[in-house]
């Protein structure tokens, strides 16, 4: 048994491994869930089983781990259940503070969604880099403190942070895109691309070589490279979430 859920002997091991990892979430469901008492989180832990279970069929490993998989079932489950048990405003009074404050279904949306981004980031950049970012935010910014603590070059720091500052942006567009159930197309997860330092349209051109991008973009075959390597690795990463994320 498996939460309820039989996994026998000739049951595929991928399918045992992604209902495994949904255990890995019930903190997760837990906080998101917060003090809403008409929500049992065992019933909506048991949901999101049988919602993988269901949906395992359409699981690929060349598209995102495990984990990512199995999250994303999560965040549609537990989208789904917020939105049934969040209660109607009721009144003047509740109508005027709906006004002034975000509601409850809002915030706890907006609460998971920034941990799903994250997380996301998380698997797309080295471990180092994403240490390094953490360390930048708790440092208030201070990315010359930081460099010195690590040994590093105030240069290589910033390139740090900018590369995982694109790979969050690309992160975030690519779900909203899956959000507003825009088709995977060439076009749509170009647009999901940062437009910073010209990437985009450097995506925009991946079929050109590296020397007819270069003149295009009056710049050195060498920087026009690096660029294209940068725009491959975001056409990646926004190609890989809205396709993890359909599929859930």
């Amino acid at each position: 048994m498996a939460g309820g859920i039989q996994v026998g002997s000739r049951a595929d091991a991928r399918i045992a491994e992604l209902i495994r990892e949904v255990d890995t979430l019930r903190s997760f469901v837990v906080y998101s869930i917060g003090r809403r008492h008409s929500l049992d989180p065992d019933d909506v832990m048991q949901q999101i089983r049988e919602s993988v279970w269901r949906r395992s069929s359409t699981y690929d490993p060349k598209s995102g781990t495990p984990n990512a998989f199995v999250f994303g079932v999560a965040r549609n489950v537990l989208r789904n259940e917020l939105r049934r048990h969040i209660p109607l405003y009721m009144g003047h009074w509740d109508q005027f503070e709906s006004l002034v404050q975000p509601d409850a279904l809002t915030l706890l949306i907006e609460r998971y969604d920034v941990g799903r981004w994250m997380k996301l980031v998380a698997e797309f950049v080295p471990p180092r880099d994403w240490a390094v970012v953490g360390e930048i935010a708790l440092a208030d910014g201070d990315a010359e403190r930081v460099g010195l603590e690590r040994d590093l070059s105030i240069r290589s720091v910033r390139t740090i942070r900018d590369r995982v500052f694109l790979t969050a942006s690309t992160v975030r567009a690519a779900l909203a895109a899956v959000d507003a159930d825009l088709p995977m197309t060439g076009p749509v997860i170009v647009r999901c691309i940062p437009d910073q330092g010209g990437i985009r349209e450097v995506a925009r051109m991946l079929g050109d070589s590296s020397e007819a991008i270069a003149k295009k973009l009056d710049i050195h075959p060498g920087s026009a490279r690096a660029r294209i390597a940068q725009a491959k690795r975001l056409v990646y990463i926004a190609h890989t979430v809205m396709r993890q994320e359909q599929a859930a």
